[in-house]
């Protein structure tokens, strides 16, 4: 899939979205000898381009994903002076910020890359989270709602946009959105963890865990989804499957303090102190500021 749509995009001149789909090959382990290829045709000097060579975003991305957001910004700034029109550029700076905590920059440079390109669905989606974690919850969801009227099958803006409605307290349309995410990419974990939250403050626990197995069933190694159906088994009132849930959430992501937080509030409600107050301890540890 990878190799034919990069390959239909240089046939049709559409360099930089070619550009922007073998990055994220790269960044989900493709690799290969037919994709170095391809990577070379895109490597011609080009007169009219108005992105770095290939191999130069193809770094920028393993910064990135290498959770090096800083050095990734830096050098995404270096290499907009000499590509002053490279949305891709704009939008790494986006991701960067945002990986930064600086939420305001991370917005403008989204918009700075929707300014060159306007029917760049990613930046859109990005922009959301931005907004998202600024708090701006109907900018967010206007910005997802852009995101998939570019982009008809964009299971992540669905799921986003989820979110952001189960922050704003519509369920419904929160697991219509799930929902429509799976239809389109139905391995989605995160989005059946996210529905089963969302039916889990709906109020109906069986339709959550049900999702959180769905998603474990998937992703085996999702410690959110074990903390959540944790918290799901506690309200039905399982209280030992609920502290088994916890310790295999604990198992996966051993700094989850989250989790320690859970472990030892079902520890209390069982009647077991010490065990409960060693718990809050190990979460204090973890996370120094957790006032709860």
């Amino acid at each position: 899939y990878w190799l034919s749509c990069i390959d239909a995009l240089i046939k049709l001149d559409r360099i930089t979205e070619a550009k922007v789909v073998l990055a994220e090959a790269r960044g989900n382990g493709i690799k290969g000898e037919v994709l170095d290829q391809l990577e070379q045709k895109l490597n011609v000097p080009n007169e009219v381009s108005i992105d770095p060579p290939q191999d130069q975003l193809n770094r920028l991305i393993n910064l990135y994903q290498q959770g090096q957001p800083q050095q990734t910004l830096d050098n995404a700034k270096q290499l907009l002076s000499q590509f002053p029109d490279s949305f891709i550029l704009y939008n790494l700076c986006g991701a960067a910020n945002a990986g930064l905590g600086n939420f305001g920059a991370a917005i403008d440079s989204y918009q700075q890359a929707l300014k060159i390109n306007p029917d760049f669905a990613v930046a859109y989606n990005n922009m959301g989270a931005a907004l998202k974690a600024k708090g701006d919850l109907e900018g967010a969801i206007g910005s997802y709602q852009q995101a998939i009227k570019i982009k008809l099958d964009y299971a992540e803006a669905y799921n986003n946009m989820g979110n952001a409605l189960k922050d704003q307290g519509d369920l419904e349309a929160s697991i219509d959105n799930y929902q429509q995410a799976l239809k389109i990419k139905p391995d989605y974990a995160e989005a059946y963890n996210n529905m089963g939250n969302a039916l889990q403050n709906k109020g109906d626990l069986e339709a959550a865990i049900d999702n959180y197995q769905q998603a474990l069933k998937i992703k085996p190694d999702n410690a959110d989804a074990y903390n959540n159906m944790g918290n799901a088994l506690k309200d039905q009132g399982d209280i030992e499957a609920s502290i088994d849930s916890f310790k295999k959430a604990l198992k996966i992501k051993p700094d989850y303090a989250d989790a320690y937080n859970n472990m030892g509030v079902i520890l209390k409600d069982k009647g077991d102190v010490e065990a409960a107050i060693d718990s809050f301890k190990k979460a204090l540890k973890i996370k120094p500021d957790c006032a709860e």
